[in-house]
Order: C-alpha cells, then structure tokens, then sequence
C-alpha cells in the first residue's frame, strides 16, 4: 500500500511538473511573439518551393485539427514513455540521460511548433500546422495559393524561431 501511495505520488509530481513547463513554454512564447512579429522580412539565398494541395477539402473533418490533435497525441505517447524510462529504478544512469535529453528535446520541438504557428496566424493566414523534426520543417498553411513574397516570410518565421535554414522549409498550401 505505501509503494502504490508513493507511486501515485511521483505521477502526479511528474504531471504538475510537466504541466508547470508546457506553461512556462506558453508564456515564452507569448513574451516573444511580439519581437518576432516586429522583425525585418530576410530574403533567403534560394526560394523555397511553394507547393499547392489540389486534393478538394473534405467536409466532414478538418485537415489542421486532425493534424494537430494526432501531432499532440503521439507526442504525449513519446514523452511518456520517455518519462517512465527516467523514472525506472532498473534503467541504467546513460539510458536516464539520452532519456532526458530526448524528453527536453521533444519538449522544445512543441514548444517551436507552437510558436510558429501562432506567429504565421499573426501574419494572416486562417489556419496552420506545423512539423518540426530532423533539421526541417514542414508548414501545411490554410489558403489557396502562396506567392513567393508568402514563402519568404514564411521562411523568415522559421528561421527565426527553429534557427533553421530556408533549404530545410517546405510550404504546403490547402485549403
């Protein structure tokens, strides 16, 4: 009976502590929001490509809450698993460390996501999803067309929040 006391215990320890950093990340990004949105528009070396859906939208789902809402259930899975393998007593000290750096990796990742897609909402676009992982970033923005210009500032966004280059961005439109 104690183990499952202090069981239950360090899992809600673990939940308020994530729920405490996923806030922290929040406010961050709302405290830089403001910077990023006053920034100059860097023109890259190469234009991304942009890249238009012809597929006919579907009526009855939608395409970003979908995303976003699997994007957030497979992320909570990983970090979960994560989570159990920095808490186990029979995971060894290197095992807990590449654990841990995962866990604040996956967490950051959320945390730019987040960020680009209420930065490229603030530039006037209805809807966005983004997909950030391995050195590039893929931005499914909700319209039926993007110009150049578009792509450009898009790019700027990413570069600004991941540090990424505009060679590693691809822009899909869909409506």
């Amino acid at each position: 009976m104690f183990r499952t006391f202090n069981l239950r215990r360090r899992k809600t320890r673990n939940l308020l502590l994530f729920v405490l950093i996923v806030c922290a990340l929040v406010w961050y990004v709302r405290e830089k929001r403001a910077e990023f949105l006053k920034g100059p528009v860097m023109a890259p070396a190469a234009l991304p490509p942009a890249v238009s859906s012809k597929a006919p939208p579907k009526a009855e789902t939608d395409y970003f809450v979908d995303s976003k809402l699997e994007r957030e259930r497979a992320r909570s899975l990983e970090l979960e698993r994560l989570r159990e393998m920095i808490n186990s007593t029979q995971t060894d000290a290197a095992t807990k460390k590449e654990a841990n750096s995962r866990f604040l990796l996956a967490s950051k990742e959320a945390a730019r996501e987040s960020e680009i897609e209420h930065l490229v909402k603030a530039r006037g676009y209805d809807d966005v999803v983004a997909f950030l992982g391995n050195g590039s970033c893929v931005i499914v923005v909700k319209t039926a067309q993007l110009s150049q210009v578009d792509v450009l500032r898009l790019a700027d966004v990413v570069s600004q929040v991941a540090g990424l280059k505009p060679e590693s961005l691809r822009v899909i439109a869909r409506q």
